[in-house]
């Protein structure tokens, strides 16, 4: 597990941990991967033991460095990486290890041997891969969880937390590495995907994320509490439904779509350019309403 790619800050003594990997980029449409595992480490107060070498493994001038610079003095440079963080469940229980970070533009290889020596060297039992995808989904019914696994074996863990399965072909991940690499050493995978409505375009959507967290934390059988996301996604199903109560003909829309989704139909012919239209709205009613907050505030 030595490597310059891999920095520790302390090696932890875990309790056959599960590990959760969420990985900014493709695979985390609105954030709700990233913003999930940010909002666990949180609450859990999980502590970061290592962090990996940026260097190797993402192109700077396309993924840039931020930089904080006040009255002239330059006082940080952040890189883009991924970081390791640990949680002791305590009273004998399973322990949890989160890798939160961005997606590899290099090395995709070596950036998972990184992760599995990790699994490896600590015991883990089982690796969960979050991800975020829009979809022709209304905000109105239930969040969709879809899920991926690396055997057939697994395909009743779907079954029993009531997780779609996916059927796919095209563009992969880095997830679909990391499963299949985990196949390869005969270590237990799943990929669980949040569907957030291609008409929100919002940071860590509440709504998706709520959803997701809740069925981790299901199936890792630990205790959470989501109430901020609970709040925060109610806030915005609020303002939702006042922008379809202003707005009749993006109600009608959100009907064909509520249609669509309970009936398991095709999805209706629709130009792109509606299709934008319809999120540029929605982004300038969220944006209008976030802006007479912090008026208000101020």
């Amino acid at each position: 597990m030595e490597s310059r790619s891999l920095v520790f800050l302390e090696r932890p003594v875990l309790n056959g941990p599960d590990m959760v990997v969420a990985l900014a980029g493709w695979s985390d449409a609105a954030q709700v991967a990233t913003g999930t595992v940010a909002y666990l480490v949180r609450k859990l107060e999980a502590s970061k033991f290592a962090e990996v070498n940026p260097d190797e493994f993402y192109n700077f001038p396309e993924l840039r460095p931020t930089v904080t610079i006040e009255n002239g003095v330059i006082h940080s440079l952040r890189l883009p990486r991924a970081n390791f963080f640990h949680w002791k469940s305590g009273l004998g229980g399973h322990d949890l290890i989160f890798v939160h970070g961005v997606e590899p533009h290099h090395y995709w290889q070596r950036f998972s041997d990184l992760i599995l020596d990790i699994a490896d060297t600590m015991g883990v039992r089982r690796i969960y891969a979050l991800g975020g995808l829009y979809d022709r989904i209304p905000h109105t019914l239930p969040t969709r969880i879809s899920g991926v696994v690396n055997s057939p074996r697994l395909t009743i863990l779907l079954e029993e937390f009531g997780v779609a399965p996916i059927t796919y072909q095209g563009p992969a991940s880095f997830h679909s590495s990391l499963l299949m690499e985990c196949a390869r050493l005969e270590k237990e995978a799943v990929s669980l995907w949040g569907h957030s409505p291609f008409y929100i375009r919002m940071e860590a959507n509440p709504m998706v994320c709520l959803a997701l967290a809740g069925k981790l934390v299901e199936m890792l059988g630990i205790e959470v509490d989501l109430e901020e996301l609970r709040q925060a996604s109610e806030y915005l199903r609020e303002m939702l439904d006042r922008l379809l109560a202003e707005n009749k003909e993006l109600a009608l829309y959100v009907k064909r779509l509520e249609k669509e989704y309970l009936s398991q139909s095709a999805p209706s012919a629709e130009r792109s350019e509606d299709a934008e239209r319809i999120i540029r709205e929605v982004e300038d009613f969220l944006r209008q309403q976030r802006d007479k907050g912090e008026g208000r505030e101020g």
